[in-house]
């Protein structure tokens, strides 16, 4: 590759090579656009030939899961007084064949919270990390560990599996306040339910000797 040195060059020369990177550097802002504007294109065609299908089967998914919710509820209920207990408020259970060659689970997905008075735990774990003044590195490791999992998110809201796995630090912190935060904490626990789910699995038959299990796992709001 040849260099130019640009003191030898004539100032049209100057400004023929200025107008043509100015040329390519318009060039590249125009084909990127026009790339933009078909991916964009490509995007929504995607999109709008498949949506439909998804809607209307989830419409169809929907009523049937609903539908099996409550068909299946006699069943939970007959099943615990078989069994001689109370008819339990579980998030799942599951039904199989006498064979094995096929079962339904049904249940409801559920996200961990809190019921609000974590907060009053997380003042008495706080207290005990400003009670942490020294500088060891076994205490700046505890810090550390502790601010990460007190760290909030943009609604102002604690994780509570990071919470969760301060439980872990107990015999580390050795400390009556940390014990009593924590005990709080985890009496504030609670699981949301969130969806409702169906899982399960059916042997199926594809003829010449070959039977294979086939899954499956759907969800609703």
């Amino acid at each position: 590759m040849t260099t130019i040195d640009l003191n030898n060059l004539t100032a049209d020369q100057k400004k023929q090579i200025a107008a043509q990177i100015a040329q390519e550097e318009k060039e590249k802002k125009a084909k990127k656009a026009q790339d933009k504007k078909l991916l964009k294109s490509m995007e929504n065609e995607v999109v709008l030939g498949q949506i439909d299908y998804f809607v209307d089967k989830r419409d169809d998914i929907e009523n049937r899961i609903t539908k099996l919710f409550e068909n299946i509820d006699p069943v939970i209920g007959l099943r615990a007084e078989v069994y001689g207990n109370e008819k339990r408020n579980q998030d799942s259970h599951t039904f199989t064949l006498d064979d094995g060659t096929a079962s339904i689970k049904i249940g409801w997905n559920v996200r961990p919270s809190f019921n609000g008075t974590e907060a009053e735990g997380i003042v008495k774990i706080r207290q005990y990390m400003a009670s942490l003044t020294g500088h060891s590195e076994n205490e700046k490791i505890l810090m550390d560990f502790l601010n990460i999992a007190l760290k909030t998110d943009a609604q102002g809201n604690y994780d509570p599996k990071k919470v969760r796995e301060l439980n872990k630090m107990r015999e580390k912190a050795n400390s009556e306040l940390f014990n009593e935060g924590m005990d709080i904490i985890d009496e504030a626990q609670i699981d949301i339910k969130t969806s409702r789910y169906v899982r399960g699995f059916k042997m199926v038959d594809f003829g010449d000797g070959i039977s294979k299990r086939v899954n499956f796992n759907f969800s609703i709001d």
